[in-house]
C-alpha cells in the first residue's frame, strides 16, 4: 500500500478558511456526494481539535451565513455539512476517486493549509490523483509518498490505534460524566483524577477522541 502526505490549499474551502480566521484546527472526513438537477453536491463531517468555546461558535455562526451550506447539523464537537459546489469548487469531486483510501481525518490547520494523507494500492493512482489537484488547488505540496506495509497502516474504521494512557483517558472521561450534557466535569478535574497536568491529560483525550470519533461516526451514520 502506498501514501502520500499532501499540503492543499484552495481559497473556496468553508472549513480551512475559517480554521484560519478563528484561529482553531478542524479535522475533517469525506462523506459522499450526489447530483440533483444538474447541481452537485458534497457532504463532510467535521471535528473541533479545540476546547475554545467561543471561538467553535463564531465559527459555526458564521458557517450558517454562508449561502453555499445548503444543510448543517451540529452535535457537540461534532458537525456534519452539505456544500453546494460551484464550477470552482468541482475539484472536491476528486476526493471521492473509487482507487483512493483516506485513512485519517484531514487536518485543516489555522495556518490556512490542509494535511491530507491518501493511500492506494497503486503509487500511480495517487500521482493521477495529485497531477488533477495542482489544476485546481492554489498550493498542492506533496510532503512524501511511501509505501509501506499492511501491519503499519492505520485505517481508523477498521483498527483504531490507541495507547495505554489515551485509553485511560477515555475511560476516567467516561466514567465521570465528560461526555454528558451538559457536562458534569472539567478537563482540570479529570486530570487531577488522573494525577497528570492538565495539558498532558488533554493531549492524550485528544488524541484519543481523534482516533475513535471516524469509527464511531461511520457506525452510527450505517445504523441510520
Amino acid at each position: 500500500m502506498w501514501i502520500a502526505k499532501i499540503r492543499l490549499k484552495h481559497k473556496d474551502c468553508p472549513i480551512t478558511t475559517r480554521c484560519e480566521m478563528f484561529n482553531i484546527p478542524v479535522l475533517s472526513y469525506p462523506m459522499g456526494w450526489y447530483e440533483e438537477r444538474g447541481v452537485k453536491y458534497a457532504t463532510t463531517i467535521c471535528f473541533f481539535e479545540t476546547t475554545n468555546k467561543e471561538a467553535k461558535l463564531r465559527f459555526l455562526e458564521d458557517v450558517k451565513n454562508d449561502k453555499r451550506i445548503t444543510n448543517l447539523d451540529i452535535s457537540g464537537d461534532v458537525f456534519i455539512y452539505e456544500i453546494k459546489l460551484t464550477k470552482g469548487a468541482q475539484h472536491l469531486m476528486l476526493y471521492y476517486e473509487k482507487k483512493l483510501l483516506f485513512p485519517k481525518p484531514v487536518v485543516n490547520s489555522p495556518d490556512g493549509n490542509e494535511y491530507w494523507e491518501v493511500a492506494s494500492w497503486k503509487k500511480e493512482d495517487i500521482q493521477i490523483f495529485i497531477n488533477q489537484l495542482k489544476k485546481s488547488m492554489n498550493v498542492c505540496q506533496v510532503l512524501n509518498i511511501n509505501q509501506t506495509k499492511l501491519s503499519e497502516f492505520y485505517f481508523p474504521n477498521v483498527m483504531p490505534n490507541i495507547s495505554k494512557e489515551q485509553k485511560n483517558a477515555l475511560k476516567i472521561a467516561y466514567n465521570n460524566n465528560y461526555y454528558s450534557y451538559p457536562r458534569k466535569i472539567s478537563i482540570e478535574n479529570l486530570a487531577k483524577l488522573a494525577k497528570k497536568s492538565t495539558s498532558t491529560f488533554q493531549e492524550h483525550l485528544r488524541k484519543a477522541e481523534i482516533k475513535i470519533m471516524p469509527n464511531f461516526i461511520a457506525n452510527y451514520l450505517i445504523k441510520k
